[in-house]
């Protein structure tokens, strides 16, 4: 660097500390130190919950369209049981993988769930219950649920777990 740069550049960095080292009190001669500024509390915002299981619709189906769908063994099914007030049915037959995942999940687990026919976020298991195959009828299915998911365990028993929602945590 030639001498004149270097003189320059020693130049702009000894008026830099001396207008960092100034006397002169900054508001009329309050000290700076003392100033204090008001403390803002930070909302509290807890992060979202993280999925125990995550599933993708293979495809969306009613009650009277979803035997195809569910026996393709594609991966679960989402059914709209087409009556006002019911959870949103999402099936998969036990042998396609769903008894690898649905009879495991506890309540207060989350199930993260995308796809055709479901409205995607993650939602977290209320109920767990275990009925015999041939006794459930789309009116057993909890209205107070936003989705049932449903598959066998055995030849005689299946197993229905009620989903809700988790609010503001859509995917």
């Amino acid at each position: 660097m030639a001498p004149r740069a270097l003189l320059a550049a020693g130049a702009v960095t000894a008026a830099l500390v001396a207008g960092c080292t100034s006397t002169v009190e900054p508001g009329g001669g309050e000290s700076f130190s003392a100033a204090t500024l008001p403390t803002l509390d930070a909302p509290s915002v807890s992060p979202p919950p993280r999925p125990d299981v995550r599933r993708t619709m293979s495809a969306a189906a009613t009650l009277t369209t979803f035997e195809a769908p569910l026996d393709a063994c594609r991966g679960p099914v989402a059914i709209d049981v087409g009556e006002a007030g019911r959870p949103l049915l999402v099936s998969e037959h036990d042998y396609c993988g769903g008894a690898a995942w649905i009879p495991g999940l506890g309540r207060g687990d989350v199930v993260e769930l995308d796809g055709p026919g479901v409205d995607a976020g993650l939602y977290r298991v209320d109920v767990v219950d275990r009925h015999q195959r041939r006794d459930v009828f789309v009116r057993d299915l909890r209205p107070s649920a936003d989705v049932v998911l449903q598959t066998c365990v055995s030849q005689t028993q299946l197993v229905l777990v009620a989903l809700t929602k988790v609010p503001g945590q859509d995917v």
